[in-house]
């Protein structure tokens, strides 16, 4: 007799129980199909999140280099024509456009040209509003050395601006509080209506307005309190150093990176190494300027030969 598990013929004979009856040998438990469809599924849906997520973190790169540039013009006088021939579009085609403006040495030769394209009558800033970057605190508008007087006699007196469409930071005031409310209020004001082409410039350690090196950037329109050093610098335009305002008032770096688009202008050897860490350089904050790379919309950077001299490249994208 053959024994339980023997095979006759090469084929295996069934099981036998105690009585010699053959058992049927179970068959084994598959999966059941759903489970296996299940599994597939989700594997499918996983691929298909992450493939979503690489292409949202590609597309979204690719945008943020495709909307800011440099451009680099033998001359400051080049660089004006371009930049102001930008503006000049850029208005005729949103007359009723906010535009934020700076004041100092460098856009002075940005704002003769665009005076110059009004008076020749190739555009009108009579619908446009205005807003301004920074101001001492304590000053009147008819001061000399007021923002307002300085943008107004350099700029907006000469075209045919509105008044009521002046919105610049508020400087008047005698207390701190007087300061604080006019931050507060310019604030709202932003809040409300946001810049939609920020014209920019800058000093020579990257500082915006007056936020200097390692300020807090995700401040807004803040009061600040000026150094002994910073009010030094200022002292031969007050005549002295009592005369010389101790507080400021500045838009913060999340006031700047709110607007929709940037104008940034540079001349001089003077601000090369502040260019070089924007266009070339990292994410600092011992450099406010460079805060511009975690921009959301267009940031076009246009320089002389100078302030451009660290790029090697006259055109980049960035």
């Amino acid at each position: 007799m053959l024994g339980k598990g023997n095979s006759q013929n090469g084929q295996e004979l069934l099981d036998l129980n105690e009585k010699g009856v053959s058992i049927p040998k179970k068959e084994e438990k598959k999966k059941p199909a759903s489970s296996e469809t299940f599994t597939h599924v989700l594997l499918i849906f996983l691929a298909c999140v992450l493939l979503g997520l690489f292409l949202k973190i590609f597309i979204f790169n690719k945008n943020i280099e495709k909307n800011k540039t440099f451009q680099k013009f033998k001359t400051a006088d080049d660089m004006n024509r371009n930049v102001g021939d930008i503006i000049v579009r850029y208005v005729n085609q949103h007359p009723k456009a906010r535009i934020g403006l700076v004041s100092g040495s460098t856009p002075q030769g940005l704002y003769k040209y665009l005076i110059n394209k009004y008076e020749r009558g190739e555009v009108s800033f009579k619908d446009v509003k205005f807003y301004s970057i920074d101001g001492y605190c304590g000053l009147k508008k008819e001061d000399k050395n007021s923002y307002y007087h300085a943008l107004n006699e350099g700029f907006l007196s000469k075209i045919d601006a509105q008044e009521q469409n002046f919105f610049l930071i508020k400087e008047e005031g005698n207390t701190i509080l007087d300061f604080l409310k006019n931050a507060e209020d310019y604030n709202e004001l932003l809040k409300k209506n946001p810049i939609d082409l920020q014209i920019l410039s800058f000093g020579e350690n990257g500082h915006i307005g007056f936020n200097e090196p390692y300020s807090d950037f995700d401040s807004l329109t803040q009061v600040v309190k000026l150094s002994e050093e910073k009010r030094r610098e200022k002292l031969p335009a007050f005549g002295s150093f009592d005369n010389t305002p101790e507080y400021a008032i500045t838009q913060g770096i999340k006031n700047i990176l709110q607007s929709k688009e940037v104008i940034v202008i540079a001349k001089g050897k003077e601000k090369a190494k502040a260019i070089n860490e924007l266009v070339n350089g990292f994410f600092s904050k011992g450099s406010p300027l460079t805060a511009l790379k975690n921009h959301n919309g267009k940031v076009s950077v246009y320089t002389d030969e100078a302030a451009g001299s660290l790029v090697k490249e006259f055109q980049k994208k960035f």
